[in-house]
């Protein structure tokens, strides 16, 4: 058998990495920051403890790198990206992204919004990494008060501050996906019109 080249050696050492990232996300999103162990990430990923070691120098290492990757491939902003296009009402762009988040909630995204949902309520997280969950945070608001502006321009959306109706709107949105109550995929459209009423004219 002939000796791997450096292009194959270098895709099975990013390969290893994202291997073990996608099983930090999973482990971090059920035990929170505090409770997370290296070995626990190992574990979930199928390694050794020390192979962790070999592509991360620490815990909070990992939690950060495993962050980026994870939102940096998170379906939701290519979404955000579509849904800027399209020749929807305020509202129905509101509702739109409503539903998807819904309905993603037993993906990935579920879990990158239960970490940054458990650092958030944690003491001793690295400053860096709140500050990069902070950024996550402010990408959603940005894209939604000048949709909720426009929605109250049209006469869709009530007459209160719209940042702080785009900061309700979304930690209502975030707990429920950290939460993933089953519920909320059956009769989804209904729900979905209830839940909207907290911000709509209608």
């Amino acid at each position: 058998m002939a000796p791997l080249n450096d292009d194959q050696l270098e895709n099975i050492r990013n390969q290893r990495k994202i291997q073990i990232m996608r099983a930090a996300i999973k482990v971090f999103a059920t035990n929170g920051f505090k409770l997370t162990k290296i070995s626990l990430i190992a574990k979930e990923a199928g390694i050794s403890h020390g192979l962790v070691y070999h592509y991360f120098k620490s815990k909070e290492e990992v939690l950060y790198e495993s962050l980026e990757w994870a939102i940096e491939l998170n379906e939701t902003r290519k979404f955000l990206n579509e849904l800027s296009e399209m020749a929807l009402s305020p509202l129905e762009k509101i509702r739109k992204f409503t539903k998807f988040a819904l309905s993603s909630s037993k993906s990935e995204s579920s879990d990158i919004f239960r970490i940054i949902q458990h650092l958030e309520r944690t003491e001793g997280v690295p400053s860096h990494i709140l500050e990069f969950t902070k950024n996550v945070g402010m990408m959603y608001v940005e894209f939604f008060i000048p949709i909720f502006i426009e929605g109250q321009e049209a006469g869709e959306i009530i007459q209160e501050d719209p940042e702080e109706l785009v900061g309700l709107f979304l930690t209502i949105i975030s707990g429920v996906i950290a939460d993933d109550p089953d519920y909320w995929h059956e009769n989804m459209d209904r729900k979905i019109a209830i839940f909207l009423r907290m911000i709509t004219k209608r």
